[in-house]
């Protein structure tokens, strides 16, 4: 006889902090392994110090404007697990707040910060901005809080912090015992269920650790906070979208060495040409 599963249909844990849609997984899988396919490093090839953090930022392009499509659409179960894979992703590989464009940094983080706030919008005009409606709605907006501070290290303003903040308070600041138990049986049903032993092991001691504080981290709890709905022209999608837009519009499409961002795509011949075996003098380098 089957066991039946204590965690909600349709989602997972990319690990033990951090819970997500199936979809959301699939979406951040897919963004790592496009990624790496991008990588110079995992090519033993080098052609120009930015060249990964543009390539992330191409690939950042095309999620943005698959996201704003489906905000236009208002598919915002399709919206909200793009939206968890961008976060994720764009935190993970954070390679592109490096770039020598800082205004591209600032500009991609702005549309970010938009697109997010209105998937929320939306979410709570449906009338499902809930963890009843997404039980991994926790783990997106500490996401999307985190991602935010990284990027203001880095420069940028994220007026979306305190909205993602403002409505983990409303909705969690009187979450129970009996909730937070409920969430580590999904937990530990995850953990069980890995049959990667090297994954598995590496995923240990972080369950460990909240097994052992038996509590969350209550992180919306410190900072100010924004309601989701006051007018803030860094989070007005049309506008920010715009600006988008334009900007993309002066920014090259394809890099200034190599056929395409996709060194995976390249022939044996292209790769050579900057493979480290190929160099042949220090100006290479």
């Amino acid at each position: 006889m089957a066991t039946t599963s204590v965690i909600p249909a349709g989602y997972t844990f990319l690990n033990p902090d951090t819970m997500i849609t199936v979809k959301g997984k699939e979406l951040v899988e897919e963004l790592k392994k496009k990624a790496d396919g991008r990588d110079p490093d995992a090519f033993d090839m080098y052609l120009y110090n930015d060249f990964f953090g543009y390539a992330i930022m191409d690939l950042l392009e095309t999620s943005l404007i698959s996201l704003n499509s489906k905000v236009a659409k208002k598919s915002l179960d399709e919206a909200y697990s793009l939206l968890e894979a961008l976060t994720v992703f764009m935190d993970f590989e954070a390679v592109w707040t490096q770039i020598d464009d800082g205004d591209q940094v600032k500009v991609t983080n702005k549309v970010y910060g938009a697109l997010a706030v209105a998937v929320l919008r939306g979410l709570k005009k449906a009338g499902r901005l809930d963890k009843q409606s997404f039980p991994s709605l926790g783990s997106l907006l500490e996401g999307m809080a985190s991602l935010g501070e990284t990027l203001e290290g880095s420069g940028c303003k994220s007026a979306y912090i305190p909205v993602a903040r403002g409505i983990a308070r409303r909705l969690f600041k009187d979450k129970s015992k009996a909730d937070f138990e409920l969430e580590q049986k999904w937990r530990e049903e995850w953990f069980k269920n890995i049959k990667d032993k090297e994954e598995k092991k590496f995923m240990a001691p972080a369950m460990e650790s909240i097994a052992k504080d038996k509590k969350e981290d209550r992180w919306y709890m410190k900072g100010d906070v924004a309601n989701e709905d006051a007018r803030n022209s860094s989070l007005s999608l049309g506008p920010v979208y715009k600006e988008y837009k334009t900007f993309l519009s002066d920014v090259p499409k394809y890099p200034m060495k190599g056929p395409s961002w996709d060194i995976a795509d390249w022939t044996p011949a292209e790769k050579k040409a900057f493979s480290f075996d190929g160099m042949t003098n220090s100006d290479d380098y």
